[in-house]
């Protein structure tokens, strides 16, 4: 089950890398150079959507698409603000589990 996921992930993380290049190699990063996108897979769609929704890609109005630089800059540091404070919480349970399992052995 572990490995799925694990495949699923990477599939999915090949695919926005994928999205994201296709613009890359094409210099779209603005609606003059905007280009048009047929995406070869559904995952690769569904990547294409969650951009759009986040900002990342942008749709012109004649249905060109372009990458926004400054707004996936902006999702990469949010992030990895929230992968820090991720840490940071997991940190605070394990030091308070590992504190009542000092106290509970003490008390024995």
């Amino acid at each position: 089950m572990a490995s799925t996921a694990a495949a699923v992930a990477a599939a999915v993380a090949r695919a926005r890398r994928e999205v994201r290049g296709y613009f890359e190699e094409h210099g779209a990063f603005d609606p003059a150079h905007a280009v048009p996108f047929d995406p070869p897979k559904r995952l690769h769609e569904k990547q294409l959507e969650r951009m759009i929704g986040r900002g990342v890609v942008k749709e012109t109005m004649d249905g060109r698409y372009w990458f926004d630089r400054a707004a996936y800059r902006l999702e990469q540091e949010r992030r990895a603000a929230a992968v820090k404070q991720m840490l940071m919480i997991v940190t605070v349970v394990v030091v308070v589990v590992a504190s009542v399992a000092a106290i509970v052995t003490a008390w024995r």
